[in-house]
C-alpha cells in the first residue's frame, strides 16, 4: 500500500483546501512545527517570541481537532521540514508528497531538498491568481499600480475549491504515535495559550460578524487609518498569515457581499489591499533570497549582517521597547509588544521613523517585526519594509512623524491610552 504525504504547514483549514483532495488512495495529513522559524535566531535577534509560538500551537492543535471529528489523523512534527518529512517517508514507505506552492526562500529550499528523494506535487493554495490566472513571475511589473491595473479589469481570481475530500486517511489511531515531540511542546505552554484569535473557526466567524452582521465592511476606508480598536479593520491579517483562512474565500465573501447588499468604496478597498498581499507575494517568487540583500531588489547582493554604532545599537533597542521619547512612536511599539498586532498606518510610521531618522538597517526592523507580528507574513512584511526603505518597490517614504500624530490622534487619544 502506498501512502502520499500531505504537507498543511500553509494551509492548516478544512475549507477551500486543495491539497484534503489533491489525490487518490491512502494519505497522511501532517504539520510540521520548524524549529528554526520559531526558536532560531536572525542579526541577533529570536525570530519569534513566546507569543508568536503558543499561537501557532494553538492553531495546528485547531486544525488536529477538526481533522479528528472528520476521522482524519493529524501527524504533528517539530524539526527542520525537510528531514522530518525524509524520515517520516522513508518509515511510511511514501513516494509522493502534496504540498502548497511556497513563497518564502526558506520553504522553496527545503522543497528542493524534497524532491530530490520524493515525488513532490506543489498546488497554490494561498494565492488569489493561482491556475490559469498565475503571472509569470519573471515577467510581472516591479511597480504595484502596473500590476493592480494588469489584473484589476477584470477583477478574478481563482475559485475556491468546493472539492469534498474522500476517505483514505490514516486515521487518528494511526498517527498518534509520531506526535510526541509536538505534545510535549504543547503541554509545555498549555496553560499559557493565546486566545484562540487564528484559527478557522474563529476566522470564519470574525468574517461572518464583520462583513455579514455588522457590515463593518461598508466604512473600512474611513477606519482603515484608526490606531486601535475592535472593528477599524477586517483582523484577516493572522488568519492569512497562518493559513487558516482562505484569502480566496474571503475575496469570494466581499464579492458576495457586494451583489447582495452593497458595492462602495470601502468594499473595493479591502481587495485593493488584497491585491497589495498578492503583489508581494508574486515579487517573492520573483526575487527570493534578494529580499534579505541590504539593498533587497536594488543595487549589488549584500548579505552581511547589519552594522550598528554603540549609539544605534541603544537606539535600535530603545525602539523596540517604545521608549524613543517620540510619543506617536513609542505608543505604537508598545502596542505592538503588548499585542503582537499594530495598525497599518502605525506600522509605516515606526518603520519611517527607525529608517530615516534614526539611520538603521532596515533589515532590523523587519526581523524584530517578524519576532513579534502574530500576524507574520513573509512578503508582505519583508516586502513592506523595503518599501518604505527604498530598497524595495518603490523609492523611500519617509513620513513626519508629528503631522502623521496631528492627522490620525489629533486628540492623543490613542498616546494616552499607550503612555498612561
Amino acid at each position: 500500500m502506498s501512502i502520499s504525504l500531505i504537507l498543511l504547514n500553509d494551509t492548516l483549514r478544512w475549507h477551500d483546501n486543495p491539497l484534503l483532495s489533491a489525490c487518490d488512495g491512502t494519505k497522511a495529513a501532517i504539520v510540521v512545527l520548524n524549529k528554526a522559524a520559531f526558536f532560531g535566531r536572525q542579526y541577533g535577534l529570536q525570530r519569534a517570541n513566546l507569543q508568536r509560538l503558543k499561537q501557532q500551537i494553538t492553531v495546528i492543535t485547531a486544525l488536529q481537532s477538526t481533522l479528528a471529528a472528520k476521522h482524519i489523523g493529524l501527524i504533528t512534527l517539530v524539526g527542520d521540514t525537510a528531514s522530518c518529512i525524509s524520515k517520516l517517508a522513508f518509515e511510511l514507505k511514501a513516494e509522493q508528497l502534496y504540498c502548497a506552492e511556497p513563497v518564502a526562500s526558506y520553504e522553496r529550499a527545503s522543497g528542493k531538498r524534497l524532491k530530490q528523494t520524493l515525488n513532490v506535487t506543489e498546488l497554490d493554495c494561498n494565492s488569489l491568481l493561482g491556475d490559469e490566472l498565475r503571472p509569470e513571475p519573471a515577467i510581472m511589473p516591479d511597480s504595484f499600480t502596473p500590476f493592480r491595473k494588469q489584473r484589476e479589469p477584470l477583477l478574478q481570481v481563482s475559485a475556491p475549491t468546493q472539492k469534498t475530500p474522500d476517505k483514505n486517511w490514516l486515521p487518528p489511531a494511526q498517527t498518534g504515535a509520531y506526535n510526541s515531540a509536538f505534545i510535549q511542546l504543547s503541554q509545555q505552554y498549555h496553560t499559557h495559550l493565546t486566545p484562540d484569535t487564528g484559527s478557522e473557526v474563529s476566522a470564519l466567524a470574525r468574517l461572518q460578524h464583520y462583513i455579514w452582521q455588522q457590515q463593518h465592511i461598508l466604512h473600512y476606508k474611513q477606519t482603515r487609518n484608526q490606531l486601535m480598536g475592535g472593528d477599524y479593520a477586517s483582523f484577516c491579517s493572522v488568519p492569512l498569515a497562518l493559513g487558516s483562512l482562505s484569502v480566496r474565500y474571503l475575496w469570494q465573501q466581499i464579492v458576495s457581499f457586494e451583489q447582495q447588499v452593497q458595492a462602495n468604496d470601502s468594499t473595493y478597498w479591502l481587495k485593493f489591499e488584497l491585491l497589495w498581499r498578492e503583489f508581494f507575494r508574486w515579487q517573492f517568487r520573483k526575487y527570493a533570497n534578494l529580499w534579505f540583500s541590504k539593498h533587497a531588489i536594488k543595487g549589488q547582493a549584500d548579505f552581511s549582517w547589519p552594522q550598528l554604532s554603540k549609539a544605534q545599537h541603544k537606539q535600535f533597542n530603545l525602539w523596540c521597547q517604545g521608549n524613543t521619547g517620540e510619543p506617536f512612536i513609542d505608543a505604537n511599539m508598545r502596542l505592538l509588544n503588548q499585542t503582537g498586532l499594530i495598525s497599518n498606518r502605525g506600522r509605516q510610521n515606526v518603520a519611517s521613523y527607525l529608517l530615516h531618522n534614526l539611520d538603521i538597517d532596515w533589515r532590523l526592523g523587519a526581523a524584530y517585526f517578524e519576532q513579534r507580528l502574530l500576524d507574520y507574513d513573509c512578503a508582505s512584511n519583508w516586502g513592506n519594509w523595503a518599501y518604505i526603505a527604498g530598497t524595495g518597490n518603490s523609492a523611500q517614504r519617509q513620513f513626519n512623524i508629528s503631522k502623521q500624530a496631528q492627522m490620525y490622534d489629533p486628540q492623543g487619544t490613542f498616546v494616552n491610552a499607550m503612555l498612561p
